[in-house]
């Protein structure tokens, strides 16, 4: 199906996403502390309030998870290549497309009242100011191996630009839908196929 991250085995892999975004973005934070922080600031706030209806809580969730997810950083490495044939109006609405697109995927399967256990480990240097936060997630008895990886933005410290999870890049993953789509039909219908999925 088009779209369909289907390297998620289940719930514990699509929280484990979003939940990074909301850390304190000290500067001088290591990336494992933010991961941490974020984990538990994110599953504070989704909670604070009932949600039967996962639009109205990715838009209660959006403006803390634009603020610590580089969301036009993932876009750009899930358009792949193609990213240079849109024009900066056609940049502009693919982030707010796709970043739209990604958080209603996942608040669609948040369960409030499930427990996340989530245990990072030390960060590998990837360089040019990024760096891969290796954890894993326990939920429902399931296991999960995730890397996050993270990029330095200065002052605003470690910001979350793509995730791998059970080895899969959330970006690479969709790169390959979205080229198949640019291919035969150019950067608009790329932008018609990320309105059509979050009608």
């Amino acid at each position: 199906m088009l779209f369909s991250p289907r390297y998620l085995p289940h719930a514990a892999a699509l929280i484990c996403l979003v939940a990074p975004c909301v850390a304190v973005a000290a500067a001088d934070a290591s990336p494992e502390a933010v991961l941490s922080k974020g984990l538990t600031d994110l599953l504070r706030l989704a909670k604070s309030r009932s949600y039967s209806d996962p639009v109205e809580l990715a838009h209660r969730l959006r403006p803390t998870i634009e603020r610590f997810f580089n969301l036009e950083s993932l876009t750009r490495k899930a358009l792949g290549p193609g990213w240079k044939e849109f024009t900066p109006p056609q940049q502009k609405r693919a982030v707010e497309l796709f970043s739209e697109m990604i958080i209603r995927s996942y608040t669609s399967r948040f369960d409030p009242s499930s427990d996340i256990d989530i245990q990072f480990t030390k960060s590998a240097d990837l360089g040019n100011g990024r760096k891969e936060v290796p954890a894993t997630a326990r939920f429902q008895g399931n296991s999960v191996t995730l890397a996050y990886r993270v990029e330095n933005i200065g002052p605003e410290g470690w910001r979350v630009y793509d995730v791998v999870i059970e080895g899969v890049s959330l970006a690479s993953n969709y790169r390959a839908q979205f080229d198949a789509i640019r291919q035969k039909g150019g950067p608009e219908a790329v932008l018609r196929a990320m309105e059509e999925k979050i009608k």
